[in-house]
């Protein structure tokens, strides 16, 4: 597998930075070990049986099908409505619906210090943007 390093980042609706997601590594790389680790991973913490061909995502603002949780976000339906960026710059930044989804990122590990790292990547977009 290639370093993970070399990959752009890329910021999802949510804030979550799809170059750090393993399903969104095993596409980028077409690396058949990493969607077989990410199916053995989801069999171990979940009981659901996911065929590790099907595990393929090319990022949150592609159009492509997305694997797992992120093939039915409300998150990232909602801030496609709206037509914006991601959630930092949304009127209602931090809804119920946001909040749910950073909930779950820090109950599976995506988290610094109890914080959802994509609660993180918008603040610091929101900043950049004078919005907060």
């Amino acid at each position: 597998m290639n370093d993970v390093t070399q990959l752009d980042s890329h910021v999802a609706y949510c804030g979550l930075d799809c170059s750090g997601c393993e399903v969104y590594q095993a596409t980028t790389f077409d690396d058949d070990d990493l969607r077989q680790k990410y199916a053995d991973k989801v069999l171990e913490q979940f009981k659901v049986k996911v065929e590790p061909a099907t595990v393929n995502c090319f990022g949150c603002k592609d159009e492509r099908p997305k694997t797992g949780y992120c093939a039915m976000c409300e998150v990232r339906k909602c801030t496609t409505d709206k037509g914006l960026e991601n959630c930092a710059f949304c009127e209602y930044y931090g809804c119920e619906k946001l909040q749910k989804v950073h909930k779950a990122m820090i109950s599976v590990g995506k988290a610094v210090d109890g914080v959802a790292s994509a609660h993180l990547n918008l603040e610091a977009i929101r900043q950049e943007n004078g919005l907060a």
